[in-house]
């Protein structure tokens, strides 16, 4: 009974494939072969002793593998190979654990190592296998997804592709010549599609607009048909979303190449190269609509401009107007006066249904009300800082937001006479205003940045001057005025305009940034649209720092694209936003901007005030993972985007969304999840 009990265990463990220690398995201890001679016959020959062969390595086949995508998923099947000390190299028989690192290009199945992207994300990935029985350390692949887009314009030939295939030619003249995007513009990934613009172009060209970066390559092709063409490209928002998330570190090259129908050539655009941060901005911003009349806002990721209150309230002296409005800083309520001129004030909850008429507002407005002309926000939403009769030189109030009524200051004093433009620092220590304005904020000719500390609970202490309107070295344009100062999210710099004066529509001005303490005044120039360009106005961060950047909206008269489907020659203001960098050294940290979808091109708009919208939860749609709590948005069981659990060993990092505290890396060192973002905070 013992000798047969022995050659059960022995074929048991070939069956398994025994990767450990070479296997010797004997009824007695005093004769071997190594396996040499063991066969059929080894059962009738109780002394005899089985090897089985040890695996001593493991590899993945294939090792490397680069899949082509149209937009389809595609796949790959992987399988693990084992070595054994022998030199034969079969198919592994024991259990493994299959992963994939980057879930937004692709999945694999967990035990049987069938890989398959899913066509909406491109770029690079490692699939890693690992032993249950962990005996040998993980063995990883390389894969690389690249996708391949084609969009055909109405009416354009489906062979158009083969104008382009014969060569082209140079021609200043004759070139498209692309004017939106801008050149080293950056983008979130969230952000809609661009509409790409070009200034050149006749009924029966065909053109090319062509978008590269690593991994991804999308053509389109378009006819011009004659008016109404527009010579432009709003790119399709699928495309646009891969190539926002595919590799979104690299550079992306956009070309329109013009095969003109009259000489049957091809003449070669200049490309202009951009870039996406890894970021997405959520929320509204809301701006007010000069033509309209009134307040509009425009969702996150949307290119449609909401009018979510059509019917603004009727003002104390019969004016149906809201203008000189500011968000709070949860993106909850909505201040603003009443009216065109010198009226009462109002708040409304952004979280209601505005749209009767009239809208409800948290208090009634009567004469009693205060009356301001611009306001802040208490990061609690507690209190409203006002500027009140600025004709009148009334000096700053303090306003209950939820009866409108003007409270006692419980100690120190608010700015008086000439000032205006107040706003709260996001972390309430601080309130930075414009000071020696000399009149109505809306149109001043001079003014100086300042600050003044808050104490305590309507309490206030000593202010001083940061910078003064006329003392800005080498301003360019030169001017006195300072306005508008805006806080970065980390209140440790102030955003503000400087020029002849503070309103869009005629004067001069730029934006620059200075220190909460008054170092560092720094001239954004790539923001202001170059080192001598004298139209930009307004500027209002973001509550959000997405992909190393604070983000700021602001106004300006600057072209955007061209004269059939842009601005370009108007003048009329628009917003626009750039990125800024989180972390300000020598130089300009602003980047070129971008503008803000969803506008109507035929207005001048003013006014945007960015509004936060808390992270998505999970089994929510999304479009990029930053939208998420969790930082992942990928296919659900419908294979629609949706938000998604992260891997439970990943933390997130510096500007990644969260939940808690400790979602974030390195929280217990100063870094904490605040409106739903890991930021680090300053001891």
């Amino acid at each position: 009974m013992k000798t047969t009990w022995s050659w059960m265990v022995v074929a048991a463990l070939i069956a398994v494939g025994c990767s450990d220690d070479t296997a010797q398995i004997s009824t007695n201890n005093t004769n071997t072969n190594n396996g040499a001679d063991a066969g059929a016959d080894a059962s009738q020959r109780p002394d005899a002793v089985v090897m089985v062969p040890k695996v001593v390595s493991i590899m993945i086949e294939p090792s490397t593998v680069t899949l082509v995508s149209s937009g389809t998923e595609v796949g790959q099947d992987f399988q693990l190979l084992a070595t054994r000390d022998d030199g034969s190299t079969v198919p592994y028989a024991g259990l493994v654990e299959w992963t994939f690192d980057e879930a937004r290009i692709g999945r694999i199945g967990e035990r049987d190592g069938q890989f398959v992207a899913n066509g909406l994300v491109g770029g690079p990935g490692r699939v890693t296998a690992k032993l249950d029985d962990n005996s040998l350390p993980p063995v990883t692949a390389d894969v690389r997804v690249t996708l391949e887009r084609t969009f055909m314009g109405p009416n354009t030939p489906m062979d158009a592709a083969n104008l382009f295939a014969n060569g082209s030619t140079t021609d200043a003249a004759r070139q498209a010549s692309i004017v939106y995007p801008l050149e080293g513009a950056v983008m979130p990934q969230n952000v809609f599609p661009a509409d790409i613009q070009w200034l050149v172009g006749a009924a029966e060209d065909v053109f090319r607009v062509r978008l590269t970066k690593d991994d991804i390559v999308v053509n389109a092709y378009l006819k011009h048909t004659g008016p109404g063409f527009g010579n432009h490209w709003l790119v399709d928002e699928a495309m646009w979303r891969a190539v926002a998330q595919t590799n979104p570190d690299a550079d992306l090259t956009i070309e329109v190449d013009r095969w003109e129908a009259s000489t049957q050539q091809v003449i070669t655009t200049p490309p202009v190269r951009m870039r996406f941060a890894n970021a997405a901005l959520s929320g509204s911003v809301y701006y007010w609509d000069i033509q309209a009349g009134r307040i509009v806002r425009i969702n996150d990721g949307s290119g449609v401009r909401e009018e979510f209150m059509p019917t603004p309230p009727m003002s104390p002296n019969g004016e149906q107007c809201v203008g000189c409005h500011t968000v709070s800083q949860d993106g909850r309520y909505m201040a603003g006066r009443l009216g065109g001129g010198y009226n009462a004030g109002a708040i409304f909850d952004l979280t209601k249904d505005l749209a009767g008429s009239p809208p409800p507002t948290e208090y009634n407005v009567s004469n009693q009300s205060a009356y301001w002309n611009f306001s802040t926000w208490s990061p609690d939403n507690s209190r409203l800082v006002v500027s009140g009769n600025e004709w009148a030189l009334e000096g700053m109030k303090l306003v209950d937001p939820f009866t409108g009524q003007v409270l006692p200051v419980a100690a120190g004093a608010l700015p008086g006479s000439g000032s205006t433009h107040p706003a709260w620092s996001p972390d309430g220590s601080l309130l930075a205003y414009v000071s020696n304005a000399g009149g109505f904020g809306g149109s001043n000719v001079t003014g100086d940045i300042s600050v003044l500390e808050v104490t305590g609970m309507d309490a206030f202490g000593a202010a001083r001057t940061l910078q003064a309107g006329n003392a800005v070295p080498n301003a360019q344009p030169a001017g006195n005025a300072a306005s508008y100062p805006s806080w970065t999210p980390d209140s440790q710099w102030i955003a503000f305009a400087h020029g002849t004066g503070s309103r869009s529509e005629d004067q001069q001005s730029a934006l620059y940034m200075i220190k909460a303490d008054g170092t560092g005044l720094t001239r954004l120039d790539n923001a202001s649209g170059g080192p001598s360009a004298s139209d930009t106005f307004q500027p209002n961060f973001s509550p959000f720092h997405q992909g190393g950047y604070h983000w700021v909206t602001y106004l300006t008269r600057r072209d955007y694209g061209n004269s059939e489907v842009g601005t370009r020659g108007t003048g009329l203001q628009q917003v626009w936003v750039s990125a800024v960098s989180d972390t300000p050294g020598a130089g300009d940290p602003s980047e070129v901007g971008y503008w803000l979808p969803g506008q109507n091109t035929a207005s001048r708009n003013i006014s945007a005030y960015w509004a936060p919208r808390a992270c998505r939860n999970d089994g929510e749609g999304c479009a990029v993972g930053a939208e998420c709590c969790s930082g992942e948005c990928l296919p659900g069981p419908d294979d629609a985007l949706v938000c998604s659990p992260p891997p439970p060993d990943r933390c997130r990092e510096i500007g990644e969304s969260c939940n808690q505290t400790a979602d974030c890396c390195g929280a217990d060192n100063n870094v904490v999840c605040q409106a739903n973002s890991c930021i680090r905070v300053l001891n």
